[in-house]
């Protein structure tokens, strides 16, 4: 059996993955970062706070982690909620920050002392204060926020939505350091040959979608499905355009891992070292980082088409998940579903779309609405089955059947896969 059917059991456990990378890192131009300290949290969802005091929580999440600076969010029902910052060294938490925070258009970052959900900002802030200088395995205290946050206003600290928190945490800690403070081991394992798909977000916007294929652990045919940064899509710059740089140097990236061992995704902490300077933009401060991350995120989320025998080994805690997939800019399939006796049951849609078509919200008649009847097909053909059934959403066609023009054949069974897989590896919510 392949490494990579080892690293998946270990994620889907909640344990994290042996995270890699070394180098320093540096900075696109005309970006700044985001606001640390401050967070808050979404108001008038006590119906699901309701449904979700009632899991337990998991075992506590354990590893080895590189001494530096880790990402990660929390997506759900088309869009970011939860971009979270923060240090380890040591295994210790410091300096934990919220890139992001919003719920239904209302950017929490931004509210001031006498907006009325101005509480919920003040307890985030005290998540914040416990988490510091505590161990990594503290984050499994999220699950019980009332323990350590206090009332504030009308809001208590045991309806914080801390799971979101940690799974946004968790998806950090699976990523690998993004700014690594020392030289860490570069250690790849073996995956499964195929097309990968990842994605790095930050501060609520999507900046990298990757694609590439892997054949004996050799990496081929890098794609940049979306390219962004601050509004801006690098992907469909002219060549007289003022940051068309940027995108020439994503583009020797391409060049330099195309046919290179997976393990030389490492390189991405260094890109000094093979990328060119291009007019004002230096090889050294183009963001490596970003791409090591969504290359990570792909093969954390598993094959997104095989090419040939792959591993279907799936060991999951019971519990409810939830997790995304994302592509090309969009949030294009949001889940939730439970593992029970490690079988899958009640699957649910909570976001599903693409290019700007929210399937959810057709009717009978609509053009389109016979995808969401296919997804729901495939939803209640998983319900009661063991785990390991995800895999046979790569062969649709085998268990999905035609609506109207839209054959079963053709249903991107693998973009529920990688939403699901995505689920798991962040842990029970």
């Amino acid at each position: 059996m392949k490494k990579y059917g080892l690293v998946v059991m270990i994620i889907l456990l909640t344990a994290a993955l042996l995270l890699t990378g070394c180098g320093e890192t540096g900075t696109t131009p005309a970006e700044t970062p985001a606001t640390g300290g401050e967070a808050s949290t979404e108001p008038a969802e006590t119906a699901e706070a309701a449904e979700e005091s009632q899991v337990e929580s998991p075992a506590e999440a354990v590893g080895d982690y590189d001494d530096g600076t880790y990402r990660g969010n929390y997506n759900d029902s088309g869009v970011m909620q939860v971009g979270v910052q923060f240090r380890l060294t040591e295994g210790v938490i410091s300096d934990v920050r919220y890139r992001h925070l919003s719920y239904s258009g209302t950017d929490y970052n931004a509210l001031e002392v006498d907006d009325p959900f101005h509480g919920i900002k003040l307890q985030h802030e005290q998540v914040a204060d416990y988490l510091e200088g505590k161990p990594v395995t503290a984050i499994n205290d999220l699950y019980a926020p009332g323990d350590f946050v206090e009332d504030v206003d009308t809001f208590t600290g045991a309806t914080i939505r801390g799971n979101k928190i940690f799974s946004a945490f968790q998806d950090a800690l699976n990523r690998g350091v993004y700014g690594p403070d020392n030289g860490v081991t570069r250690s790849m394992g073996s995956y499964d040959d195929g097309t990968y798909r990842g994605i790095y977000s930050d501060a609520g916007e999507m900046q990298v979608s990757i694609q590439f294929k892997l054949a004996n652990n050799t990496v081929s045919d890098v794609r940049f499905r979306h390219l962004a940064y601050g509004g801006t899509d690098f992907s469909a710059l002219e060549e007289s355009d003022a940051f068309y740089g940027i995108l020439s140097q994503h583009e020797q990236i391409v060049d330099y891992l195309e046919g290179r061992e997976l393990e030389q995704i490492f390189d991405l902490y260094t890109p000094g070292d093979f990328i060119e300077d291009v007019d004002t933009f230096t090889g050294a401060t183009i963001r490596g980082n970003k791409v090591f991350s969504a290359m990570k995120d792909a093969l954390n989320r598993g094959l997104y088409q095989p090419a040939g025998s792959y591993n279907t080994v799936i060991n999951a805690p019971d519990g409810r998940y939830r997790g995304t997939y994302e592509d090309s800019g969009e949030q294009q399939v949001s889940i939730q579903f439970n593992i029970e006796n490690g079988n899958l049951t009640d699957i649910r849609f909570r976001h599903m779309a693409y290019g700007g078509v929210d399937y959810n919200e057709t009717e009978a008649g609509d053009p389109f609405h016979g995808i969401l009847q296919q997804y729901e097909q495939a939803a209640a053909y998983l319900e009661g089955k063991p785990a390991a059934t995800i895999f046979e959403l790569h062969a649709p066609g085998d268990f999905v059947e035609d609506v109207d023009t839209f054959s079963g054949a053709t249903l991107r069974g693998n973009k529920m896969f990688s939403a699901i897989m995505d689920g798991l590896n962040r842990g029970i919510y």
